[in-house]
């Protein structure tokens, strides 16, 4: 396997624990650049813009992890942080928003404390002095730090404990993004932001609470060729559960009744892959979906409804009849005949009984023979596309690629690895696999099983990949790795020219007439005159004057 190099880096101190979900690079502030951000088990969050410790957050529980994402539904990005005793923190910088919070609602947002870093722009002290005056008059206290830049606590809220994995995306195809998070007592549940004026009275409700026969590795989205999500969540022993939501299973609470609880079951398919060496249930498993094919797969046509642009508009929960953030945006969806939804793996899945709790005594593989839908051109338009693949990888060292329930292909490594991360870094358009071991031993593969490694002198305790801000130049790939020594390395430029190895000869890029006269000046009647032309003509390129 080919070994590559990576110079360009930065460096920063971080003292404390990150647990493996414990950062990521997102843009937290809505500013169109992306941050770091790191969230320790002492309670700390650092956010590191460029190249700098932008703002750091103190006061906090044991962070055990973290996402960015638009959790608001407001078309704005907001930080979501959940430590292990079930407190769950959002953070945002809308700064009208923070100062009605902070002026009406401070008293629940617990006792965090905010450091930043010093400000010398001159704005931001005539701004000070006017928060100085306006405080004198009101006698109203003033926040320390410019809430125009920084971020600020705008919601706290208990959910269950012991969450390890968190992510925000849309799971049932409504158009609105629900916070999905696994816990270590092999629970995956989903929340959705609720309001009825604004961010302040909001709430997080939960819908959906799924229990596992054994412990999550992962929770991952992935979309069918359909465009149907589903959320694969991942089982020791290189298998993982499939998750297909929908409106109709959505409820407040986790008591449900026996009607509901069947539906839920329906819609849950555990997948054995056919491996034999993964069959170890010992064996953690880390799995990643949504992977973009790039520019060979099939494209969509230009007259495709699923090219049509989402519609902002004023959203209504259906769980309270709320509305919910701000300007929402709603999908537009194809429709099959009349508006019945595509068969799927699932819809013919095992029989579960009433209960959502899924075990090693009820879990039958019986599944029936895909049967396909009646053709229309709708039908025929979906077949047409290629569905996105998703790998996995174990901690023994198997990666493998699978679209549409087909192993493409399988590789062992010889590290143990504990994350999988998706990147561009060959800028095609296609997603790398990312493969981190604790060694620090790092593989890049592509989705055609090409693969080049880079080594990581140090061991790694967390790492993430994204596209990050070093300038106010574009994004460029990166690796992040936290290391045992308390310390955060960023790589960025992780750019790969080829994953193929390339032929240096320069013959390749030659015309036909350049190799036809550079033959017939070295070419000869035997080896030695040819060997002495070619010799002659190597010293004239090199040293001989043009």
């Amino acid at each position: 396997m080919r070994a590559v190099c990576f110079v360009n880096k930065l460096c920063w101190e971080l003292p404390g624990t990150v647990f493996r979900h414990g950062l990521t690079i997102g843009d937290v502030d809505n500013d169109g650049e992306n941050e770091l951000v790191v969230g320790t088990a002492e309670g700390c969050l650092y956010i590191f813009k460029r190249t700098e410790l932008w703002q750091k957050i103190s006061g906090l529980g044991v962070i055990s992890c973290l996402t960015i994402g638009d959790i608001f539904n407001s078309g704005k990005n907001a930080l979501v942080v959940i430590c292990d005793d079930g407190w769950v923190h959002i953070y945002y910088n809308d700064q009208p928003l923070i100062h009605s919070l902070f002026t009406s609602h401070s008293s629940s947002f617990g006792d965090n404390k905010f450091e930043t870093r010093k400000s010398s722009d001159p704005n931001n002290r005539c701004r000070k002095e006017k928060n100085t005056e306006n405080e004198e008059k009101s006698g109203t206290p003033q926040e320390v730090f410019d809430l125009s830049e920084k971020l600020s606590c705008v919601h706290v809220q208990r959910i269950p404990t012991n969450t390890k994995v968190v992510l925000v995306a849309d799971i049932d195809k409504d158009g609105l993004n629900e916070m999905i998070i696994g816990l270590t007592d092999r629970v995956v549940r989903s929340y959705r932001w609720s309001c009825r004026l604004d961010f302040g009275p909001g709430n997080l409700v939960g819908l959906n609470k799924w229990e596992c026969a054994n412990q999550i590795g992962t929770v991952t989205m992935q979309h069918a060729k359909d465009g149907t999500p589903t959320l694969l969540v991942a089982q020791p022993g290189g298998t993982f559960m499939r998750i297909n939501c929908n409106q109709d299973n959505c409820h407040v609470g986790d008591e449900l009744s026996d009607s509901s609880n069947e539906a839920a079951a329906s819609c849950i398919d555990y997948q054995t892959l056919g491996i034999h060496r993964m069959r170890n249930a010992n064996i953690s498993t880390e799995i990643l979906g949504d992977l973009e094919p790039g520019k060979d797969a099939l494209s969509l046509k230009k007259d495709s409804p699923w090219l049509r642009y989402k519609r902002k508009v004023q959203g209504i929960d259906q769980i309270d009849g709320n509305t919910v953030g701000g300007n929402v945006i709603l999908g537009e969806y194809i429709s099959i005949g009349n508006e019945e939804p595509m068969h799927s793996i699932c819809d013919d899945a095992h029989n579960y009984s009433s209960s959502t709790i899924l075990n090693n005594n009820n879990i039958i593989s019986a599944k029936k023979p895909y049967q396909e839908p009646d053709k229309s051109e709708d039908v025929n338009q979906m077949e047409n596309l290629s569905g996105k693949s998703y790998a996995l990888a174990t901690l023994d060292g198997t990666i493998m690629l699978v679209r549409n329930e087909i192993i493409l292909w399988s590789m062992q490594v010889d590290h143990h690895i504990f994350a999988l991360c998706q990147l561009d870094v060959t800028r095609d358009g296609a997603d790398e696999i990312i493969a981190c071991t604790w060694d620090g031993q790092t593989y890049i593969l592509d989705q055609q099983r090409n693969s080049v490694r880079f080594q990581f002198e140090q061991t790694v305790r967390a790492f993430c990949t994204g596209m990050y801000h070093v300038s106010s130049k574009s994004p460029t790939p990166s690796f992040v790795f936290n290391t045992f020594n308390n310390k955060i390395f960023l790589y960025y430029d992780i750019i790969i020219p080829s994953m193929i190895l390339q032929s240096m000869s320069p013959l390749d890029q030659w015309s036909s007439n350049e190799k036809y006269k550079i033959e017939k000046i070295v070419n000869a009647n035997d080896d030695i005159n040819q060997e002495k032309n070619l010799r002659t003509l190597t010293n004239w390129l090199l040293y001989g004057t043009h």
